[in-house]
C-alpha cells in the first residue's frame, strides 16, 4: 500500500468519524443506524482492499514458484539424461534428492498460494460458527444468491429491509471478511516461508552440482 493511498484511507476515516461526532453532538445519545452503516461500509471497503492486496502478493509467489520449478526441471533433466563421468553416483544421487526436495516444497508453496486466491470452501463452511451466523443479504453474495432466487424476491427483500437489519447484515459480512483476510494472510505467509526453503534447497543442490563438475575438470 503506497503512502498516497494510506493517506487517502486515513482522510476518509477522519471524515466518517467527524460526521458521526457532529451528528452525535446534535443531541443523540449514540450513533444512529445510518451512521453505523456508513462506518461499517468503510470497514468493508478497507478489508476488500486488504484481501485484494493479499491476492496480488500470492500471485507473486506463484510466479516465483514457476521460475524455481523451471530451474529444478533443467538441472534434474541434466542428471536424468545420464550421469556425468566427472561426478560419482553418490553425489549425483545427493543432488537429485536435493532438487526433488526443492520441487516438493515448491508444490506445497503453490498449494498454499492458490488457497489465498480462492478459498476451497464457502465462508459458512470454513468457519465453525458460520452456519449459526445471521444472513448477510445483500452484502454477502453467497447468502443473496442462495436465499433469493429471482429479482422479484431480491427487490422485495431490499425494500423491506430496515436500517437495523442492514447494520446486522453488514456486521456479519465484516466479521466474515476479517476472518477471511486473516486466513488468507496466514496461508500467504506459509507459502512464502515454504518457497524460501525450496529456493535454499535448489541453490545448495545447484551450487554443489556446479562445484563438483568444475572440480573434476582437468
Amino acid at each position: 500500500m503506497t503512502y498516497r493511498h494510506s493517506l487517502a484511507v486515513c482522510q476518509q476515516e477522519e471524515r466518517v468519524t467527524r460526521s458521526i461526532r457532529r451528528d452525535n453532538g446534535s443531541g443523540r445519545q449514540g450513533p444512529s443506524s445510518e451512521q453505523k452503516l456508513k462506518l461499517l461500509q468503510w470497514h468493508l471497503d478497507r478489508y476488500d482492499r486488504l484481501r485484494s492486496s493479499t491476492a496480488s502478493r500470492a500471485s507473486v509467489v506463484l510466479s516465483a514458484g514457476a521460475i524455481l520449478s523451471a530451474g529444478n526441471a533443467v538441472v534434474l533433466a541434466r542428471l536424468i539424461d545420464g550421469p556425468d563421468p566427472r561426478i560419482n553416483s553418490a553425489l549425483a544421487l545427493l543432488f537429485g534428492v536435493g532438487l526433488l526436495t526443492s520441487t516438493g516444497l515448491v508444490v506445497l508453496s503453490l498449494i498454499f498460494a492458490t488457497g489465498v486466491l480462492v478459498t476451497p470452501k464457502a465462508s459458512r463452511e470454513t468457519f465453525s460458527d458460520g452456519p449459526d451466523l445471521p444472513l448477510a443479504v445483500p452484502f454477502n453474495p453467497s447468502d443473496t444468491v442462495r436465499e433469493l432466487k429471482t429479482y422479484t424476491e431480491f427487490r422485495s427483500a431490499i425494500n423491506d429491509q430496515g436500517y437495523a437489519a442492514m447494520v446486522e447484515a453488514a456486521q456479519v459480512e465484516l466479521w466474515i471478511g476479517i476472518r477471511q483476510h486473516r486466513l488468507r494472510y496466514v496461508r500467504l505467509r506459509s507459502a512464502t516461508r515454504v518457497l524460501r526453503w525450496a529456493a535454499l534447497a535448489f541453490l545448495m543442490s545447484l551450487a554443489g552440482f556446479v562445484i563438483a563438475t568444475l572440480s573434476k575438470v582437468h
